[in-house]
């Protein structure tokens, strides 16, 4: 029996929609039938989760550039001139995409089903369409807020048989991740992969070449994209121009260009070339002891998109030259530049000092304080009375706080002040919106 029921789904979808936009971009959401955002038929942005595990799939939200910017400038507490960049919009749909990919996760996790999700990945442009996974029908709902629309596509399916794939998860801390990350030379590995697949698959010889050729030039194209879960976070697109797609489909089914059926046959092509080039690389992960899994693959196809990671993702470009013809790829993995100036240190000598071992344990212990559950407090203010005045007390009494009308109230974690806040009523529902805060290191020592 299927433990996925796509009507617990879309209901775990919309209370997360609805719920996150109100308390955290005060954005109300309504569930609607059909797209009438023609932004969306303009310049939009694609924010992507995959789900790898006992639960396979997408999750993609598409918004406008301009809802794009209000979620922005709603989740950051500024105005439209402080955006510095297309970067801080990327980070925020990515953040939003996280938040609702991964409070669906921790319902199937309820429901005994042991999943990952990828770090999202972000598409933009003007002219494209995704083709997402063939995993599952894809299942469609939107969002409006007053002119703007938000669209969650999602297409999933159980794969039962994957639990073992990803029991090593988080077994390794994150020193000891980026050691083996760093061991794997990702170049070499990519470059030998594309080579020996384009001979072997399509009888094509390939070379890699340090800049795009002059004169060439992005047509229509398509993009097969795989993401990395698990020990390894990352993503790896390979790209082609349309007509060269095409050389390659006929070139895999061993027919001519003419007797190629539909575009599905050549997205078919690039999906299967990113899956066995982005599988090599996971190999060479798992073959230094890291647990990783892989994503069902995806295709990008139009004029004018950019499929693009995270900031977190260091992404590396690789161009290839095939018969005239330029094949661009693009591999980007999450790494963490503090860890590795520790590890540095930590390779640089078999010993080390007092001091270094006394931080190491102290980032050991603050992991472990940050799974502890605590219990978050809105104190509107505070008085003192005799127990006799207590006692006195009954329906209709008034008791006077510390706190004077329209202060900020105080939220407390385990008694101890981390912020102050003001009321938020909407809707018949209370809320804090935080106002100010202290700093982090403050916050983490006055932890009771």
């Amino acid at each position: 029996m299927e433990k996925i029921r796509i009507t617990a789904v879309e209901k775990n979808i919309n209370n997360c929609v609805i719920e996150t936009f109100d308390t955290m971009l005060s954005m109300p959401m309504a569930k609607v039938g059909m797209v009438t955002d023609p932004g969306l038929n303009e310049r939009r942005l694609v924010s992507a989760v995959h789900f790898a595990g006992e639960v396979v799939g997408t999750m993609s939200l598409h918004v406008s550039q301009e809802f794009a910017t209000l979620i922005t400038i709603g989740m950051l507490g500024i105005e439209e001139g402080q955006i510095d960049n297309e970067e801080e919009i990327k980070d925020v749909l990515g953040e939003l995409a996280n938040i609702i990919s991964g409070n669906l996760r921790s319902e199937f996790q309820d429901g005994d089903l042991a999943c990952v999700i990828s770090t999202p990945s972000i598409t933009r442009g003007s002219d494209f369409k995704i083709e997402p996974s063939k995993m599952g029908d894809l299942h469609k709902w939107i969002f409006r807020h007053k002119k703007h629309e938000l669209i969650v596509e999602i297409t999933l399916k159980e794969d039962l048989g994957a639990k073992a794939e990803i029991a090593g998860i988080a077994q390794l801390d994150s020193v000891e991740i980026q050691a083996k990350i760093n061991s794997v030379d990702i170049p070499t590995t990519v470059i030998n992969s594309v080579i020996d697949v384009f001979y072997t698959m399509l009888s094509m010889e390939t070379e890699n070449i340090p800049e795009v050729p002059e004169g060439f030039r992005e047509d229509k194209r398509t993009v097969g994209t795989v993401s990395f879960a698990g020990d390894v976070q990352g993503l790896f697109n390979i790209q082609v121009n349309d007509d060269f797609a095409r050389t390659m489909t006929a070139a895999m089914l061993g027919i001519s260009v003419d007797e190629i059926g539909s575009e599905e046959e050549v997205f078919d092509v690039l999906r299967e070339l990113s899956n066995i080039i982005g599988g090599n690389l996971k190999s060479a992960f798992v073959d230094v002891g890291l647990s990783c899994v892989l994503s069902t693959p995806a295709i990008t196809n139009g004029r004018d998109f950019r499929v693009e990671s995270l900031n977190i993702i260091k992404t590396q470009r690789f161009l290839f030259s095939c018969g005239g013809n330029t094949i661009i790829v693009d591999a980007g993995i999450k790494r963490d530049d503090f860890d590795e100036s520790r590890l540095a240190a930590k390779t640089s000598t078999s010993k080390r000092n007092e001091a270094e071992e006394e931080a190491d344990a102290e980032l050991r212990n603050l992991s472990l304080i940050m799974q502890i559950p605590i219990e978050l407090t809105v104190e509107l203010g505070r008085t003192s009375r005799r127990i006799n005045e207590v006692l006195k007390l009954g329906q209709g009494s008034v008791v006077e706080l510390s706190q004077l009308e329209g202060e900020p109230v105080d939220v407390l974690v385990n008694e101890t002040l981390i912020a102050k806040g003001e009321v938020v009523v909407d809707r018949e529902k209370y809320g804090i919106r935080i106002v100010e805060v202290v700093s982090r290191k403050k916050r983490v020592d006055s932890f009771r």
